[in-house]
C-alpha cells in the first residue's frame, strides 16, 4: 500500500521554488529552542507533540477544522480540495477529504469505525488524512523499533525519531524508512513517510494548544502540495449521522494511524 499511495501522490502533486518554502518557515513565529541535551523515549516524543499541537488529542472542547489544497487531480486538471475534521469526541467523530469527484472518509461512533475510499483520487486523498495527523498511534508504538538521535536541520535544533534503512550517506530509503522531527518545544515539524517528507507550519493557538495551519509535501527538494488550514474552532451543534456510513465498518488494528 505505501508504494501505490507514494505513486500517486507523486503523479497528482504541482511543484513550488523552494524560496517560497524559505519565506514560510521565516514567518514562522515561534521561537527555536534548542532540543534538549537527553533525549526522552520514543513514545513520549509521539504522545507529547500529540498533546501539543493536535485538537483531537489536546482536550474535550467538540471543534471543527476546515482545510484546503491545490493538486493536480488524475484528469490532468489542477483542482482545489478541501479537508474536514469534526470532532466532537475521542469516540465520535469524523475526517473527510474531498476532490472532485473522488473522497475518502474515516469516521468514528462509538465502538464502530467506518472508512470509506471512492474515486480515482482516492488514494491522494487518503494521504491528506496521513499528512495532517501523521503520528503512529500509541497502541502501535514499540519504543525498541525506534532510533533517536539530535540533528540540525536549517539552523534549527531538532529530535529525529526513526525507524527504517538508510544509506551510508544518511539518504533514508524511500520503501523502509519513516521519520519524524520534534523542535525544543515538543512540536512535531518535520515527517518522511510513505516516501514522501512534509513540513509543519505557521503554528497558531487554539484551545491552549499550537496547531501547524500550513503543512508542505515535499518532493525532491521542491513543495508539491500545500494543504492550509482555513478555520478551526467550536463544532456547534453536529448532526450525529455524519459518524455512520452503512455498509462501510472497519477495523483500526491493520493500520498504525490513530484516526
Amino acid at each position: 500500500m505505501q508504494l501505490r499511495l507514494a505513486g500517486a501522490v507523486v503523479a497528482a502533486t504541482l511543484a513550488w521554488p523552494l524560496g517560497i518554502a524559505a519565506r514560510a518557515r521565516q514567518a514562522d513565529p515561534r521561537p527555536k529552542t534548542a532540543a534538549a541535551a537527553s533525549l526522552d523515549s520514543p513514545k513520549v516524543y509521539f504522545d507529547r507533540a500529540r498533546k501539543l499541537g493536535f485538537p483531537a488529542a489536546g482536550g474535550d472542547a467538540p471543534y471543527v477544522l476546515h482545510a484546503e489544497f491545490t493538486t493536480r487531480a488524475s484528469s490532468g486538471v489542477v483542482e482545489t480540495g478541501s479537508y474536514t475534521d469534526t470532532w466532537v469526541s475521542d469516540s465520535k467523530w469524523r475526517r473527510e477529504a474531498v476532490l472532485g469527484n473522488s473522497r475518502f472518509v474515516r469516521t468514528r461512533n462509538g465502538r464502530k469505525r467506518y472508512r470509506l475510499g471512492e474515486g480515482p483520487d482516492a488514494a491522494v486523498l487518503q494521504f491528506v488524512l496521513t499528512a495532517m495527523e501523521p503520528l503512529p498511534a500509541t497502541d502501535a508504538i514499540r519504543n525498541s523499533d525506534w532510533k533517536i538521535r539530535q540533528e540540525t536541520v536549517d539552523g534549527a535544533a531538532l529530535v529525529r525519531v526513526a525507524r527504517g534503512h538508510q544509506s551510508p550517506d544518511g539518504t533514508p530509503d524511500p520503501k523502509r524508512f519513516e521519520g519524524y522531527w520534534f523542535d525544543g518545544t515538543g512540536q512535531l515539524v518535520r515527517t518522511f513517510l510513505n516516501a514522501l517528507q512534509t513540513r509543519r507550519l505557521n503554528f497558531a493557538g487554539f484551545n491552549g494548544m499550537q496547531v501547524a495551519r500550513r503543512v508542505e509535501v515535499v518532493l525532491e527538494g521542491k513543495v508539491g502540495m500545500r494543504i492550509d488550514v482555513t478555520s478551526l474552532g467550536p463544532a456547534g451543534t453536529v448532526d450525529p449521522s455524519i459518524f455512520v456510513m452503512k455498509g462501510q465498518e472497519w477495523q483500526r488494528q491493520f493500520s498504525p494511524e490513530a484516526r
